[in-house]
């Protein structure tokens, strides 16, 4: 389990790379929002009542979405939000229909507590839709040597947590039944044709998307 200290350096880090990044213009918000809502109501997800954990940086322009970010002060942004972190979300159980958690697990400081709050504010027969980068086992043993040789400074700080595609699945089957996952090596949020992998590269990493309804 990583420290707070830790989680608040990879914070600080996220919320300067943003910076330098900027936020995609409205168009693409617009058609990022339209491509969720529709695999959103393909799943059978109330549309009506979403909740974005962790997308100050690139939100889903999704009509009436509400959004939880540690860093959603520093964006302003004028939709439903707070500035909230994924362990404590200051919502009633039950309260949406959909939740999206997109490249943001990896980033949160507990995991675990992070999808039983995704568990607890959804509806029965809610919908979570996540994504997360994951890495083959050897990679991630690779990581873990360099990171004893150099440091936690010096490898990936932006991510405090790194998966593999199992122990992710593990992680959300805990509360969720997963209804589809798909393992791909580009990121069709990007616009990017849709790659479905055999395996991992030993090397880099791949996205994980996956569907699932609370058990």
């Amino acid at each position: 389990m990583i420290t707070r200290v830790r989680w608040r350096e990879a914070q600080a880090r996220e919320s300067e790379a943003w910076r330098r990044i900027g936020v995609a213009g409205p168009s693409y918000l617009d058609r990022r929002g339209e491509f969720l809502a529709g695999w959103l109501r393909f799943l059978g997800a109330d549309v009506r009542r979403v909740l974005e954990i962790g997308g100050a940086g690139l939100p889903a322009a999704i009509r009436g979405i509400h959004a939880a970010d540690p860093l959603m002060r520093q964006y302003g942004r004028a939709r439903r939000a707070v500035t909230a972190r994924a362990e404590e979300l200051p919502y009633p159980g039950g309260a949406f229909g959909a939740v999206l958690a997109l490249n943001v697990i990896d980033h949160v400081e507990n995991p675990g507590r992070c999808v039983d709050e995704i568990a607890r504010v959804l509806s029965p027969d809610g919908v979570l839709l996540m994504s997360c980068n994951v890495y083959s086992r050897a990679w991630l043993l690779l990581r873990a040597a360099r990171e004893r040789l150099l440091g936690p400074r010096n490898n990936d700080v932006l991510h405090p947590h790194h998966f593999t595609a199992g122990s992710l699945l593990s992680l959300v089957r805990r509360r969720f039944g997963v209804r589809e996952a798909s393992l791909r090596l580009v990121d069709p949020l990007a616009g990017e044709r849709p790659f479905q992998p055999s395996r991992l590269p030993l090397k880099g990493e791949a996205r994980l998307y996956l569907a699932g309804s609370p058990c």
